[in-house]
């Protein structure tokens, strides 16, 4: 009965996330990160399904047909799960170089189909094949995996506040994800060596879709680990109940004490419209072009939205996260990802690039890019 509960809770988990996911999906900017985590949770969702019915009628569902399909759908996980932390780090188009990791998985699935036919003592012969095989190639991704996250995950580091929230989050996730994962492998190798072939075998133990359920959870609780590292990746659009940026602003309480007689005054003044600033802010940031003026300065902003720029400076100094200077170069650098995706860079160079979009010096433009999303420019291009 639990096992059964507990498979039940992982379908609607699945179907919860996948809606909510695909909802996120159609409002923002779709990703192969997105795509990726759909068929990780709808190959979970299918493994639960299987398992739900025969824990219901096994007879319903012959043993050798459920055995075939979950084994087909366990070879599958490690590849995909390898993609996305591998589209995390470099997210791109898709690329039939990518197939390579599935060239194994069909093979294997043959060997299982084959040690249903052959007879009794060449089934476990295979079998056992099988299982070394699998293994084989769940140690493998494991491996690179370990590699890639190690190299461009777990140490990545950023000036910027956002970026480092950002970072911290992922790197909490793929910890967590990669270790959850590496533990139930390892579980299942244990549990195979010691009830392998004997009547105490069952698959109630290792057949729980814990990890769905930790992943379905995580991407219901998390909107943010959808969109990956780039968090300029959404459709910025002009919002009236929520920010742009919303970690970037504290409208609750001061980041600061108030200590200044003028600042303690402006508060008075401002209180009730911080809100209503920060919206205009970003309305100027994100929907006008204001901000490719290399010489910028909090005054153009407040006389392009009509606002004093003594109330402006107090909602840098004291509600947001980061400084004007960095928030400067978090608004052109997401200009800049918007004109590379309309192919600006096919007719124009990086230095012009840097210089539409507000940038002195390609150095300084180069610094804040990769520092933003955690590419050089000329590896963000090869995205497309």
């Amino acid at each position: 009965m639990f096992k059964t509960l507990i498979l039940f809770l992982s379908i609607i988990l699945c179907i919860i996330s996948l809606i909510i996911i695909y909802k996120r999906k159609a409002v923002n900017t779709p990703t192969l990160i997105t795509k990726y985590i759909i068929v990780l949770i709808s190959i979970a969702t299918f493994r639960s399904i299987l398992h739900f019915i025969y824990a219901i009628n096994p007879s319903f569902l012959p043993y050798d047909t459920r055995s075939t399909g979950d084994a087909f759908i366990l070879v599958l996980v490690p590849p995909f799960l390898y993609l996305y932390f591998e589209e995390l780090v470099v997210e791109k188009k898709y690329s039939n170089k990518k197939l390579l990791h599935f060239i194994i998985q069909p093979l294997l699935i043959i060997l299982m189909v084959i040690s249903y036919i052959v007879n009794k003592e060449n089934h476990t012969l295979i079998l056992k094949l099988f299982y070394a095989a699998a293994q084989l190639s769940f140690l493998f991704y494991f491996i690179i995996g370990f590699v890639l996250l190690y190299k461009n995950v777990w140490f990545r580091k950023s000036d910027i506040k956002i970026v480092q929230a950002q970072n911290k989050l992922i790197k909490n996730w793929t910890l967590f994800l990669y270790f959850t994962a590496l533990l139930l492998f390892l579980f299942r190798i244990i549990f195979r060596m010691i009830y392998f072939g004997s009547s105490g075998y069952n698959h109630n133990a290792i057949s729980l879709p814990i990890l769905p359920i930790i992943i379905c959870l995580k991407f219901i609780l998390t909107p943010e680990l959808q969109y990956g590292y780039n968090f300029l990746n959404q459709n910025i659009e002009k919002v009236i109940s929520q920010f742009v940026l919303p970690k970037l602003w504290n409208t609750e309480n001061p980041l600061q004490e108030i200590t200044l007689t003028r600042d303690i005054q402006l508060a008075e003044k401002i209180n009730g419209y911080t809100k209503t600033y920060i919206h205009q802010i970003e309305n100027a940031s994100f929907q006008s072009d204001i901000f490719r003026n290399a010489n910028l300065t909090i005054d153009d902003i407040a006389a392009h939205i009509k606002i004093p720029s003594s109330h402006i400076n107090f909602v840098f100094k004291y509600h947001c996260n980061e400084t004007f200077s960095d928030f400067k170069k978090i608004v052109r650098v997401h200009h800049a990802i918007k004109l590379i995706e309309t192919n600006y860079l096919k007719t124009n160079t990086i230095e012009s690039l840097s210089a539409e979009v507000g940038f002195i010096t390609y150095n300084t433009f180069h610094v804040a890019f990769k520092n933003i999303t955690g590419l050089t420019t000329q590896e963000y291009i090869k995205r497309f």
